[in-house]
């Protein structure tokens, strides 16, 4: 009975939960990007947004992680361009797509990369999810559609854009979650920002600049704030304590508390950009809440029953 009792102190639940606890901080921090990107995106071309979002971050990583790095081998640092590669794709179609689309939308569509993290999942780690896992995904895709009030949205081309971002973090995540299981995440996150720096800077000079001339930064109170928010807390936070806790939590698990982003967008979207939360979207939150609680907790509640 007293080892029961402990097990079940708040300290311990935190203790259990830390690395899912943080993830869905990190869900917290990246819902709020959302509206904050898009009034970004009125003053500044959207490839170079991510640009100064990155570069930020990785100014930061090294005044305070410089140090503390290990001796980088060349197949470790590789391995982060990878996932740097991934997550370039990921955020500039989605940046992208959010111009041509609303945020609810794009919302909806980067949350639809459950449907392929199970899948990629199995091919690249051999893994099969648990079924609470697979039941949470479907009520959380259910509850997605209804958050996002896909059933009046129109499709545009912002939506087939932000597809592409779904499908780059469905692999990012599968990935990261292999690789962290061999390499130090300090040399992942230096990696992976450098990686962004790089590839975002090249491709804003080619497209933006020279071959599109829609280069674009107004600067201003509105982007400068949407610069240092998302660039200090969605950005160098979000990807910094994914990196570092996604290891103790499998892709599939991990996958359904970053959707957690989804409610927080749609929230956040109705304080910053006054859209109003309908009957539905309020629907849509309680089933993502209830289809994340039965990935996490169905099979603890089934061992219980049992006992």
């Amino acid at each position: 009975m007293n080892n029961s009792n402990t097990d079940n102190t708040p300290a311990n639940f935190f203790k259990q939960y830390k690395p899912e606890l943080f993830l869905l901080l990190v869900a917290f921090y990246w819902g709020l990007s959302f509206p904050l990107i898009k009034t970004g995106l009125l003053y500044s071309s959207p490839i170079f947004f991510v640009f100064c979002r990155f570069l930020l971050c990785l100014i930061i990583f090294l005044i305070f992680y410089r140090k503390k790095l290990p001796e980088i081998k060349s197949q470790d640092f590789s391995k982060g361009i990878i996932l740097g590669i991934l997550l370039y794709v990921g955020f500039v179609t989605q940046t992208i797509g959010l111009q041509y689309t609303t945020a609810s939308n794009s919302a909806f569509i980067t949350g639809i990369n459950l449907i392929f993290i199970p899948f990629i999942q199995i091919a690249l780690i051999k893994k099969k999810p648990k079924p609470e896992n697979i039941i949470g995904i479907i009520i959380v895709i259910v509850g997605l559609f209804h958050l996002s009030d896909m059933n009046k949205a129109n499709i545009n081309p912002g939506d087939f854009i932000t597809l592409i971002c779904s499908v780059a973090f469905a692999f990012y995540i599968v990935l990261l979650s292999k690789y962290l299981e061999t390499i130090n995440f300090l040399v992942l996150v230096l990696a992976q920002f450098s990686t962004m720096v790089v590839l975002t800077l090249t491709n804003s000079v080619i497209f933006e600049i020279f071959i599109l001339k829609t280069f674009v930064f107004e600067t201003n109170f509105s982007l400068l704030f949407s610069l240092i928010f998302t660039g200090i807390f969605s950005t160098f936070f979000g990807v910094f304590l994914s990196i570092k806790y996604q290891k103790y939590v499998e892709p599939v698990r991990a996958g359904l508390i970053y959707n957690m982003e989804q409610v927080f967008a749609v929230i956040a979207a109705f304080f910053i950009l006054k859209e109003i939360l309908s009957l539905n979207q309020w629907i849509g939150a309680f089933l993502l809440f209830f289809g994340i609680f039965i990935s996490e907790f169905f099979g603890k509640i089934k061992n219980i029953i049992k006992k």
